[in-house]
């Protein structure tokens, strides 16, 4: 049914829950798990070989009479990220305990970091909390951490030359299949498999309180921004079918008379300084006075609608 909306959790737990919420609410819903498994290629080697490459390619370019900016940019990262990894390995020994270094204790800081008003504060915090997850993440990538009781330890150190890191193939211009076997520089393929629970609504959503649905979504782990385009739906297509049921009982009783009301410029929104608009082409406007009609809000055929 066209008035249907669908919204994406990713626990199973989550989607049944506000599954039971709708239910109480008195709209019908349908729950679909669906698995998505994708790919992305990318190049790996050490810091020192990817630097290596890299200067390969900057010479290339300089031979050539060109100058790839983003080359040296990555430069500029790769060599940043050498000299914080460096200093953390001066400072620690294999068997040290890592502290507040594991994901809750992460999002702890990084509520911290947006209670503070000082901007500095805040910048300066911020700069390390990246580059303590940069650092973290390498040694994971490269097996270096073993997790204990809510702590990381250190397993072992390497030189910071010798941490393997990966960048997407994208991230670099077109390069040979000897530049990289002249730097070592592999292709490593990661694949990832996501399961999502999604819900769809009957059309009866159309009869919820959107800011209620908007509140209780407030409160529960779903994307931000799917909660946003789920709200904004249900309110669109709210807005829409009271538009036709207040043109149908000003007399508007066929599809071509309400296409021909709804294609005007804009319609003031209730309570509100705004207005709305409807650029609906007519198979739309047919498939929604169907849902109409099994929702018994409107009856009669094409010529003899009228509301119920």
């Amino acid at each position: 049914m066209t008035l249907e909306e669908k919204i994406v959790f990713f626990s199973h737990e989550d989607a049944t829950d506000f599954q039971k919420y709708l239910r109480e609410k008195d709209c019908e819903s349908r729950i679909n798990v669906e698995h998505e498994f994708s790919g992305e290629p990318y190049f790996e080697g050490t810091i020192a070989e990817f630097l290596h490459l890299i200067d390969l390619l900057i010479k290339k370019e300089e031979d050539e009479g060109e100058e790839d900016a983003d080359l040296l940019l990555m430069k500029k990262d790769i060599e940043e990220r050498r000299t914080k990894l460096q200093e953390f390995i001066k400072e620690h020994v294999a068997g040290d305990i890592l502290r507040d270094a594991t994901p809750s204790q992460m999002l702890a800081q990084a509520e911290k970091l947006e209670a503070t008003n000082d901007e500095e504060l805040k910048r300066d915090a911020t700069d390390r909390f990246v580059s303590s997850l940069m650092i973290l993440a390498t040694l994971e990538d490269n097996d270096l951490l073993e997790e204990g009781n809510d702590e990381y330890i250190l397993k072992d150190v390497k030189s910071a030359d010798d941490l393997r890191i990966m960048y997407a193939y994208n991230d670099f211009p077109e390069v040979s299949g000897d530049e990289l076997k002249a730097c070592n520089i592999s292709s490593h393929i990661r694949t990832s498999s996501v399961t999502q629970y999604v819900i769809t609504t009957g059309a009866d959503i159309v009869y919820a309180d959107a800011d209620e649905l908007s509140e209780y979504l407030d409160n529960v782990d779903v994307d931000e921004e799917e909660a946003g385009k789920f709200i904004d739906a249900i309110f669109f297509k709210q807005a829409i079918v009271g538009k036709i049921r207040e043109l149908i009982a000003d007399g508007c009783s066929s599809e071509v008379k309400l296409l021909d009301a709804l294609s005007a410029p804009a319609f003031p929104l209730e309570g509100t300084n705004d207005v709305i608009s409807f650029d609906i082409t007519p198979e739309y406007l047919k498939v929604v006075l169907a849902d109409l009609r099994k929702l018994g809000l409107i009856s009669g055929k094409d010529g003899k609608i009228k509301n119920t």
